[in-house]
């Protein structure tokens, strides 16, 4: 309730939600690098012996400090782009990181069709999949149910301004990437309990929740549609959507005002998130897939080909309005690129 009201107390509010990030950012890239180098120190090199040489709270803390102010200095150079540049700043530096292991992936691929470890037909249908599955996930990321938004006649001063229709969009995939990294961190927390347990018990529940096992996946699956209901009752609020339209004279056509239209957007919204809740696991389970079953060379899908594909269309989309205010011309002559927004 607290950051819900920060957030509608315009700059001010936001500055301080951005203030409150980067304390978080902080403390939480404290604890992951403690935890890192822990598991830094019990990693055994092949010729015997460890791979940290002198390990102890002095390599503990000179790891934390490195780890964090490198987060701290990519926090910095994000909050910089995004300033000055196009587009989000953090989302365009992850991108960056994920494009730029694509050439080696190619070379991979190549290498692997020369050794005769992959034949001709496989990588043929495996780069029709990834043009059919880049094709879905833009028609799903601009996918959304435009609920119609009647406005009735106002009298402002000694105008009066006619009724005007609208309509309000609710997107398929609200959640976005949230979901499946939600997901996977909870699914990545028992194998690093268990790492630190010598039970058979544990070790037993270390190999079943691992990477590419059924249970792992089912788990995956359903944590990944449970995030995707629940980051979507978090951000967004059918009341208050709906007393909003009725603040400025708004109604949805056959609905009354107040609380049976948000009864209304909440059905809407309930049903198209299964839709999309549905996509997003599919997405993220298809680089199991593609593994197991094709003996694919590289990681196509998850988080990361998400993040490529919607980064891409906001990009491209605040390149057209940049463009359009500039010149009244964009990339295309007719229509606009639409991002996920």
């Amino acid at each position: 309730p607290y950051l819900e009201k920060l957030s509608k107390e315009g700059e001010i509010g936001r500055r301080k939600i951005t203030q409150y990030t980067r304390y978080g950012t902080v403390l939480l890239s404290l604890v992951q690098s403690f935890f890192i180098s822990v598991g830094l120190e019990s990693i055994e090199a092949p010729g015997g012996g460890g791979v940290v040489f002198q390990p102890g709270w002095h390599f503990r803390l000179m790891t934390m400090i490195t780890l964090t102010t490198g987060t701290a200095f990519i926090m910095w150079l994000g909050e910089q782009i995004t300033e000055r540049g196009i587009g989000n700043g953090i989302s365009l530096i992850i991108f960056a990181g994920i494009v730029a292991a694509m050439p080696s992936a190619v070379a991979t691929t190549f290498e692997f069709i020369k050794q005769a470890e992959l034949s001709i037909l496989v990588a043929v249908f495996i780069v029709v999949v990834m043009v059919a599955v880049v094709a879905a996930i833009i028609f799903m990321e601009r996918a959304q149910r435009r609920i119609p938004v009647q406005y009735a006649k106002r009298v402002v001063g000694r105008r009066m301004y006619s009724g005007q229709s609208s309509h309000l969009p609710l997107k398929i995939n609200t959640s976005g990437v949230i979901p499946p990294i939600f997901a996977s961190s909870i699914l990545l927390f028992p194998g690093t309990v268990t790492n630190f347990i010598d039970h058979p018990v544990a070790r037993w529940i270390s190999q079943q929740l691992a990477p590419g096992t059924w249970l792992y996946t089912v788990v995956y699956v359903v944590l990944i549609v449970f995030f995707c209901y629940f980051y979507t009752a978090v951000t967004f609020n059918p009341p208050d959507v709906a007393d909003n339209m009725k603040k400025f004279g708004g109604y949805i056509p056959g609905i009354r005002p107040g609380q049976r239209t948000a009864e209304y957007i909440e059905r809407i919204l309930n049903r198209i998130t299964l839709p999309g809740a549905l996509y997003v696991a599919a997405v993220c389970v298809l680089p199991t897939i593609l593994i197991s079953q094709f003996k694919v060379p590289f990681y196509f899908g998850g988080t990361a080909l998400l993040i490529v594909v919607g980064v891409a269309l906001d990009t491209i989309a605040a390149m057209e309005t940049h463009l359009i205010t500039r010149s009244y011309e964009g990339f295309m002559k007719r229509g606009r690129i639409r991002g996920r927004r």
